[in-house]
């Protein structure tokens, strides 16, 4: 028995029957703009930030392609719109880079960063436009484009655990990694001389705009991570794009998996995972919350001898916070009608821990109470059934489930546009979807898309 499930067992006096898992996916559409970015993208918010902005168009074919490697000169050119920069009357001129004619689209651009001390080319004299683009020259282009000075760093300090202070872009990792403007990789590192993406770039000019807005304040790093609703325990909140979220009978575990170790469970911590898991107690006796706080802490001093001994509130509900070792937190929420929502965190030990805590701070802070709703398998699905073929009900119907996952789209549809099928495993049968109306055609039984 696991520590989460003996405490729960001693508490309540019951012991978890673990059913099988269901891995939940956030249904996805799909961008107006953008058909190959959907609204679970991770670069879905600053794509649209920017696009209704007119700082992106797009591809002649529609797509964003955010998934395509970024070069030096459509870096720029976002870098520098995206930071309200003119470059008109920029089309002129003598070439500042013997590779950089007034021919091609990106010579204003880079007539302009020159001009700013923004870029300065390679030794050879050369721009070299097409090139790719890593982290560390964009960091220094983002920051010399916005005017921030870098601060100056002691040689003591570690940047991330592969960026001494030593390096010549640790200034502007350094920035970046405090205002949250770029989050470490899985494993804790930068990566400076990795490539970037045209969606990575998006997100670092989003970030960078909302913290120039927000008066230099640190970027909120769950700003746009996806909802998550769990009635029948009683909450939801949000959850970072590399978290799984596992639902089994009676608990919900959200998951960052250590993918570099191959950690095939979130029972066992591995370097570099986290997971947390949420457990609704009925608290049938009715304890108060004084007594049912005792009790707690009386089972946690008889297993583990010590602890720490925390208490806040999260959306307005007391919470205790009873901490054991290094690795992990327990937090027990008292929510309306009695009911306690007890939340077990554990995380491995790694260069990745700090943003691991983060990232369980984030999930807490995010936490909200939503009425307890003991949904059966036929209340759902007479519901659906009621709403099949009634426009713009679609999506609040889809709302009833929690793991829908997108299997198939028509994008040709049936005249009226791109024709969705979702699939729920708990309920073992997919819906069809027509986005342009909202609207639910029809639900069949099994993973099909033959209706």
């Amino acid at each position: 028995m696991t520590r989460r499930s003996l405490i729960t067992a001693l508490i309540v006096g019951t012991i978890l029957c673990m059913a099988s898992p269901l891995v939940y996916a956030q249904e996805e559409t799909t961008s107006e703009a953008f058909p190959d970015v959907n609204t679970q993208s991770p670069y879905y918010a600053s794509i649209e930030y920017f696009r209704e902005q007119g700082v992106i168009e797009g591809y002649p074919d529609g797509t964003f392609r955010p998934q395509q490697e970024a070069n030096r000169a459509e870096a720029l050119k976002i870098i520098l719109l995206a930071s309200s920069v003119d470059v008109s009357g920029y089309d002129m001129g003598d070439p500042v880079f013997p590779d950089v004619t007034q021919q091609e689209w990106f010579y204003p651009y880079i007539k302009k960063a020159k001009e700013l001390d923004i870029v300065e080319g390679y030794d050879d004299g050369y721009f070299k436009p097409v090139q790719v683009q890593n982290i560390a020259e964009t960091l220094k282009m983002i920051l010399e484009t916005n005017a921030i000075t870098p601060p100056t760093l002691e040689e003591n300090i570690l940047v991330f655990p592969d960026v001494s202070s030593t390096a010549w872009y640790a200034p502007y990792a350094y920035y970046a990694h405090q205002k949250n403007i770029i989050e470490p990789q899985h494993d804790g590192t930068l990566n400076a001389s990795r490539t970037l993406t045209r969606g990575e770039l998006i997100e670092l000019m989003y970030r960078m705009a909302i913290v120039q807005e927000n008066g230099g304040a640190p970027f909120d790093i769950s700003t746009n991570w996806p909802v998550t609703s769990h009635a029948q325990h009683a909450f939801q909140t949000k959850r970072p794009f590399d978290w799984t979220v596992i639902n089994h009978e009676d608990q919900v575990i959200f998951w960052r998996q250590d993918t570099i170790h191959h950690q095939s469970s979130y029972e066992v911590p591995f370097p570099y995972s986290g997971s947390m898991t949420f457990q609704l107690d009925h608290n049938a006796e009715g304890l108060s919350e004084n007594a049912y706080s005792e009790n707690l802490e009386y089972v946690y001093k008889s297993d583990f001898g010590s602890f720490q001994r925390n208490t806040f509130t999260i959306d307005g509900y007391s919470v205790l916070n009873l901490n054991v070792s290094l690795d992990h937190d327990d937090y027990f929420v008292f929510f309306p009608n009695n009911k306690v929502l007890h939340i077990y965190t554990s995380y491995g030990w790694s260069d990745a821990t700090d943003h691991i805590k983060a990232q369980i701070n984030g999930i807490l802070d995010n936490l909200s109470y939503i009425p307890y709703q003991d949904s059966t398998s036929s209340d759902v699905l007479s519901i659906v059934r009621e709403r099949i073929l009634v426009e713009g009900m679609g999506q609040e119907t889809m709302d009833l489930f929690d793991d829908l996952i997108i299997i198939e789209t028509d994008t040709i549809g049936v005249g009226t546009g791109p024709i969705d099928y979702f699939y729920s495993a708990t309920y073992d049968i997919t819906l069809k979807y027509e986005r342009s109306t909202d609207t639910l055609l029809d639900m069949q039984n099994g993973n099909t898309s033959a209706f």
